[in-house]
Parts: structure tokens; sequence; C-alpha cells
């Protein structure tokens, strides 16, 4: 199957799920106003999807402009919102406000919401669009000022949805995932695999056979 996968994302821990599942791709950031978007949708979930799909389009359209696509490209694109006591909130970005966020969700939980969104480019227009959000319940445990000072010390949860994540230090304070972890590390592959069925492509035709 001779296609192109790009994946419209920065991020590395989404550029790691993609490798562990065996799957080939070229990584090509989004270029979008996130705040502002996210600024006119009320609910998390649904703030979740709409920047998933804004960053999938944005990317498409750069690949398209710049006469980048020579074949069938496949734009995979995904965001994550964390819902906390019906807030959402995104990265925290400075150390007094992930250490704040941290106080109050220690011992309680909240859901992470991951938007993806995959586009077909064809014949260089964009054909097919297929998109799903995929939540996980997740639950903290307790903990001290001091860890919580010694977590936001390390800079991690600066820059993570929710101010945590499941691949680093955070992992030490989640006492319980309910639902698909990978959606918590923002990349849901179940949800990547049935998305890519949709637009005709089968991700397990890419995977390598032994011989």
């Amino acid at each position: 199957m001779n296609i192109q996968i790009v994946l419209g994302s920065a991020s590395s821990a989404r550029a790691d799920i993609l490798r562990r599942a065996g799957l080939p791709f070229i990584q090509r950031p989004a270029d979008i106003d996130e705040e502002a978007l996210a600024a006119t949708i009320a609910l998390p979930r649904d703030q979740a999807q709409a920047l998933a799909t804004a960053k999938a389009h944005a990317v498409a359209d750069l690949l398209i402009s710049e006469q980048q696509v020579t074949g069938p490209t496949y734009v995979i694109a995904a965001d994550s919102v964390f819902e906390f006591e019906g807030q959402a909130y995104g990265k925290p970005l400075q150390a007094t406000v992930a250490r704040q966020r941290w106080h109050a969700q220690r011992g309680k939980s909240g859901i992470l919401h991951s938007g993806h969104c995959v586009i077909a480019i064809v014949g260089k227009e964009k054909r097919r669009v297929a998109e799903e959000t995929v939540s996980a319940v997740v639950s903290f445990a307790q903990m001290s000022d001091a860890v919580i000072d010694d977590y936001v010390a390390t800079g991690e949860p600066l820059y993570v949805a929710g101010g945590f994540t499941l691949e680093g230090h955070g992992a030490t304070m989640v006492d319980r995932v309910d639902g698909d972890p990978n959606a918590v590390l923002g990349l849901s592959l179940r949800a990547v695999r049935e998305l890519f069925e949709s637009v005709g492509v089968s991700l397990t035709k890419l995977w390598k056979t032994a011989n």
C-alpha cells in the first residue's frame, strides 16, 4: 500500500505511540490559535474534538498549498482537554497554575478527552474526514504538598493537558485509569485504526511481516 501518513502534531508522545504501533509516518506540526478556538466552545469534550479537527485541516491545507501531496495522503491530528469538576483544563504553562491544579485534584478524579481527526487527501483535494473523541476517567492518588512541589519542579506538568502524563513522573500519582490508556497519553490507537478504516485504509496492512 503506497500511501503517506502525516501526524499533524509536534507531540513527541503521540509520535512515540504511532512508532510503537509499527506505523510509518512523517510529522508536521499544526499552527492554529488554540486558545481562541477553545474560548468559543463550552464543553471540554467538544473543545478536544474541535481542536483536533482544526489541526488536521490546517496541516492538510498546508500540504496542499505547498504542493507536497504526490499521492494518497492521510493526515491524523489529535488534541486533549482535561475536564475537572465540569471545567476544561489545557496545559498549565506556569508552575503556579500547575501547583494550584494539583492541590485541587489530588485524591479526586477527572476526565481526559482526546479528540481525533483523519483527513484523506486524494487528487490533491480533501476528500474524506473522520472524527472521534475518546474519553477516560483518571483518578489521582492522595499526596503531600511536598510531592506536588517536587513534581512541578520537574517541569513535566507544564506542557501537558491537565498537568499530568502517564509516561513520566506523573504516573506515580495516578491511582487508576478507567478507559483507553493510550487516549490519556494523547492518541487512541483503537480509534486511529477505526478512523483510517472508515476512510478506506487498513493500517494493519502496513505492518512489517516476519520472514
